[in-house]
């Protein structure tokens, strides 16, 4: 091979090396970072009820730009400097499912305005709040003389209030056996709730070795129909919340006048003994 011809093509794919590495290798931007440790509720007690909650997530929007949902407690990058609008909206598990994860909406956004320095993290404890238009229809903390469930004809048992020996905060506690196999409560007042497909949710806490099921007794005009809504796995060793959506068992029950929400659990053959506390009970709608 001519030698002068061997160099020309070592200097050609020099140069194209060359030529690519300008043209294709691009300076990576460089993102600050976002901390959220954990997340707080703020209640009016008397309005408004519990701060109990069970907020997981984070949906993150950066100058109007959806940019994710984290779960909490969280570090995740954005690509920004200098100044800019950061929104937070709290995210929960419907139904305590893990798989359904939405914006709670009756929880108000948070818009921080902040400046942004490269590599650098801001740390942010979100504190929500309630929407103002949102309606406190049952509040239940157990907190008073009396309580707001009644029982049904249905339950051997009956509902005994509690106080915890730490904190001196009272909850609901029902135990059933083999000699008092049923408990079933219910709301002691009915309920006007939205069927126009407006949410409407029912938070609470609870604690059981035993699952419970809970749902809604519909008054229509000649029949009471009592549905199950959602079955609870136990959850022995502390107290969780949970949101359970109501909102599609009323819209398909336009017809109904109000609506009692209900608490039940029969034991089955075979056990011993089931017990399951309750405690800041919500119902809740636009």
């Amino acid at each position: 091979m001519n030698i002068k011809y061997f160099i020309y093509c070592l200097y050609s794919v020099f140069c194209l090396n060359i030529y690519s590495c300008k043209k294709f290798d691009k300076e990576e931007p460089v993102p600050s970072y976002v901390r959220i440790s954990k997340v707080l509720l703020s209640c009016d007690s008397i309005t408004q009820g519990s701060t109990q909650n069970k907020i997981t997530d984070v949906w993150v929007n950066l100058d109007g730009e959806r940019q994710g949902t984290y779960e909490i407690p969280v570090i995740f990058p954005l690509i920004a400097e200098g100044n800019h609008n950061l929104i937070l909206r709290a995210g929960i598990k419907e139904n305590g499912v893990s798989a359904s994860r939405i914006m709670y909406p009756f929880y108000k956004m948070i818009s921080i305005d902040t400046v942004f320095v490269a590599e650098n993290k801001i740390n942010i404890i979100p504190v929500f709040t309630f929407l103002p238009e949102t309606k406190f229809a049952w509040l239940e903390s157990f907190q008073n003389n009396g309580y707001t469930l009644e029982r049904t004809s249905k339950s051997d048992t009956v509902l005994n209030i509690v106080t915890d020996s730490l904190s001196t905060q009272k909850y609901g506690e029902f135990i059933i056996d083999t000699a008092r196999k049923t408990f079933q409560y219910q709301s002691t007042e009915s309920y006007v709730l939205p069927s126009n497909s407006s949410p409407v949710f029912l938070e609470f806490d609870y604690q059981c070795d035993y699952p419970f099921n809970v749902g809604v007794k519909i008054n229509k005009l000649s029949q009471s129909i009592e549905t199950s809504i959602i079955y609870i796995n136990p959850h022995p060793n502390s107290f969780n919340h949970i949101y359970i959506n109501l909102s599609y068992i009323i819209s398909q029950n336009s017809d109904a006048i109000d609506y009692n929400i209900m608490f039940e659990s029969t034991l089955t053959d075979g056990y011993l003994k089931g017990e399951v506390k309750i405690d800041n009970i919500k119902l809740i709608h636009f």
